[in-house]
């Protein structure tokens, strides 16, 4: 059933898809995904044959990076115009000789990151929900369960949240002493668009909080990083410097990994793992 919070986050997420790429085209954002594909490629199976899911696919960043890889893709949204951009991309390729024979090897599902209905089960070796998939959704236990049950025992999925330490600056500044309480205590807060028909809620979460979550799921974490810590998103000045994204990397690389340090990181990324054993 499709629900209020998740008919929002469609309608915003149709609206955006076609400039979607170029919302998220700047140094910053480049800096951005070389920490999460850092982080990602620690985790990659061996074998090119090994199914992956791109949960919250958006236009494909991730998914089409590792279908290019070889492995064979399936690109799941909730947002027929995010699928649609995933599809012009595939047809691209399937009309030049060197990636046609990947660009088979990738599908797309529709479906809502809340249950997965019409994913099959026990069948994807890696998945990962970037764009804060679990965040978003309308009910942030019910995704993690469902990407339990689409794993392979011994599967890895890697995701990123919303940091509600990093919220709590905004809500402080706010001046709104009873809101600061509500949001720390809760952690939710919602994605502000001009539109009020696409505002939606927003879920963030500690590094225990949701730590806690997963665990409940029966995912166990073995990786959290925080992405940035280094304060470079506003000043543009910091990437004048032809060498800035190499030193900025060495850095970060350091802190990102210290979990003293996940206070200052806006997003939380984590790789989780279902039981080896777990039945299939």
């Amino acid at each position: 059933m499709k629900t209020h919070q998740s008919h929002r986050s469609q309608k915003y997420h149709n609206r955006v898809a076609g400039r979607y790429d170029n919302m998220y085209d700047d140094p910053y954002w480049a800096f951005h995904d070389r920490l999460t594909w850092d982080h990602v490629r620690g985790f990659l199976p061996a074998s090119t044959s090994a199914q992956v899911l791109d949960l919250g696919c958006g236009t494909g960043k991730w998914g089409l990076k590792l279908l290019k890889m070889g492995y064979p893709t399936l690109f799941v949204d909730h947002a027929s115009g995010m699928l649609e951009q995933v599809q012009l991309k595939l047809a691209e390729w399937s009309q030049q000789s060197d990636l046609a024979g990947k660009a088979a090897r990738g599908t797309t599902c529709l479906a809502d990151a809340a249950t997965l209905d019409g994913v099959p089960s026990h069948q994807f070796d890696l998945l990962l929900a970037m764009g804060d998939v679990v965040s978003i959704c309308s009910s942030p236990a019910g995704c993690l369960a469902a990407i339990k049950r689409v794993l392979r025992p011994g599967g890895v999925a890697i995701f990123t949240v919303d940091n509600l330490l990093a919220g709590l600056d905004h809500y402080a500044e706010m001046g709104d002493v009873n809101k600061l309480i509500e949001f720390a205590a809760t952690g939710s807060t919602q994605w502000l668009t001009k539109d009020k028909s696409e505002q939606f809620s927003l879920q963030m979460f500690s590094p225990a909080g949701i730590s806690k979550l997963a665990a409940g799921q029966g995912l166990s974490v073995v990786s959290m990083i925080g992405k940035t810590v280094l304060p470079v998103r506003k000043n543009r000045k910091l990437y004048e410097d032809p060498h800035a994204l190499e030193k900025m990397l060495k850095a970060e690389s350091l802190l990102a990994r210290d979990p003293t340090a996940l206070a200052r990181a806006s997003h939380l990324q984590l790789a989780v793992r279902k039981d080896p054993s777990a039945p299939p």
